[in-house]
């Protein structure tokens, strides 16, 4: 019988037909297409500017990624990692910035989406094996013009297939390294006796890795670009001599067919050659697992020891306290090795000049702090003064006012004619303030049900709107599209 955890829904399968799938599966082909290039943890702007980069998605703002990479947290899809740099501001330190990792379940689902794509896809384990048989068949091709094109055909297969299980293999073996499964045996005791096993297993590895692509890049320099030319054209013919039903083949089959085969071979270039091939990333990685092995290795030995008894030192500190003469020189030896036994800590409102965490309190300036007694009988002394006289100030200030209210009517009013103010067919941008004005009439005309108001002016006007058309109010700060109307006004000669 089947297994009933076995029949449970899978949660890490939901983005593939949720309602916002094209963004969710973007993201999660985002993330294993740089999980290939061995960029496992990426923030969200990382994937926000890989994201923008596709035609679908420029208009994506950062508010839509968060929400979508919360929910591909929610179904496990996605692994947060709290980033560990300090933050620098309270902003920070509330939005706290994460790190995600794609979960092993998550990979394995868009690898399978990818073998559906192309039904090309092999993995295979940590091996050395298909270094030798790319070399092989890189032999082989010297003399492809001397075999049938079934033939050639075959060694292409056969060249791809080595390949893609080169490019497989490390990955499936050193992903393990940076999941929290191994994380988890790396801190345990255990790992110890499983540590030099597999540090001797990678530097054998390393060790093929280094001479082999040595090897197979020195072969692939010595193609020339005609001689490339030649076989990738003899495998274009021998795809085409395989008789495939007409369903099979879409309109552009060939060029399609030409274009994969110049990208293999790129990629097969791109991973053993140039200034910076993929070997040499491979060759990295495996060193940084070997240098994380020993590391965890060495602090577990370490934790280990630390229950070791330390009698010779505690009998060395008791010596050096038995051979002093004042409490003083006791005092100071008890603070070099135990501490500061006694601590008193001082708290202030102080606003400081820089926010340095490195400055030394003797490079700021001093400042005076006020102390208050402790006893509920204290009353602070009050100073005794009388009011200040400020007439003055305040008839300044009422004779601004009244000069920005008195300059703000002979504004507006300019802009009444003949007795009506036309919002559409104002020919000069009008101030902020003027707009405020103005809407504020229209608002208050259409809360009277006859459409009727009067200004702040005095004058008594009514609203009339032109259908259902709409008009644009150029303004000093940009256009506001509003209800094309009318304000006629009732006392044209005291306007």
């Amino acid at each position: 019988m089947l297994q009933a955890d076995l029949l449970e829904n899978i949660s890490e399968t939901r983005y593939l037909s949720a309602d916002n799938y094209r963004a969710y599966r973007t993201i999660m082909r985002i993330f294993y297409l740089e999980h290939q290039k061995m960029h496992y943890q990426m923030d969200r702007d990382a994937v926000l500017l890989l994201l923008r980069g596709q035609d679908v998605f420029a208009d994506y703002t950062p508010e839509q990624l968060t929400l979508d990479l919360q929910q591909l947290v929610k179904w496990k899809n996605l692994t947060p990692i709290q980033d560990p740099r300090k933050p620098r501001t309270i902003a920070e330190f509330k939005n706290k910035q994460y790190q995600y990792m794609m979960s092993q379940t998550a990979i394995e689902i868009e690898r399978l989406t990818i073998t559906l794509e192309n039904l090309s896809t092999r993995t295979a384990g940590l091996s050395v094996s298909p270094f030798r048989r790319i070399r092989e068949d890189l032999y082989k091709a010297e003399q492809l013009d001397t075999l049938p094109l079934r033939e050639a055909n075959a060694w292409w297969q056969d060249l791809q297939e080595d390949f893609q299980r080169l490019s497989q293999n490390h990955q499936d073996f050193l992903r393990e390294f940076y999941g929290p499964g191994m994380e988890m045996q790396m801190k345990s005791v255990d790992f110890i006796v499983y540590k030099q096993n597999l540090v001797r297993y990678l530097e054998d590895f390393i060790q093929d890795l280094q001479h082999s692509a040595a090897q197979i890049g020195a072969q692939l320099e010595r193609f020339a670009p005609e001689q490339v030319t030649h076989i990738l054209d003899l495998v274009r013919r021998s795809e085409l001599e395989i008789p495939r039903p007409q369903s099979e083949q879409s309109p552009n089959w060939e060029a399609e067919l030409q274009t994969r085969c110049q990208g293999v071979w790129q990629s097969l270039t791109d991973w053993f050659t140039g200034s910076d091939p993929a070997a040499r990333q491979v060759l990295n990685v495996t060193n940084e697992v070997i240098r994380r092995a020993v590391q965890n290795a060495a602090l577990l030995v370490q934790m280990e020891n630390m229950g070791v008894s330390n009698k010779a030192e505690l009998r060395h500190l008791l010596t050096l306290f038995a051979g002093f003469k004042t409490v003083e020189e006791s005092h100071r030896l008890s603070a070099l090795v135990f501490g500061a036994q006694q601590a008193r800590h001082f708290t202030f409102d102080h606003i400081r000049e820089s926010e340095r965490i490195d400055l030394s309190p003797y490079d700021e300036p001093p400042m005076e702090y006020s102390l208050v007694p402790r006893t509920r009988t204290y009353k602070p002394r009050m100073d005794r003064s009388g009011f200040a006289d400020k007439s003055a100030e305040k008839a300044a200030q009422r004779q601004k006012i009244l000069e920005e209210e008195r300059a703000l009517r002979q504004e507006v009013m300019g802009y009444i004619r003949d007795g009506k103010l036309d919002l559409a067919a104002l020919d000069t941008p009008v101030s902020p303030a003027v707009r405020t004005v103005f809407l504020s009439w229209v608002a208050l005309a259409n809360l009277s049900p006859d459409k009727r108001g009067q200004t702040q002016y005095g004058q008594s006007y009514t609203l009339k709107r032109r259908g259902n058309q709409t008009c644009q109010l150029r303004c000093t700060d940009g256009i506001l599209t509003m209800p094309n109307c009318v304000l006629m006004f009732e006392e044209a000669g005291h306007v």
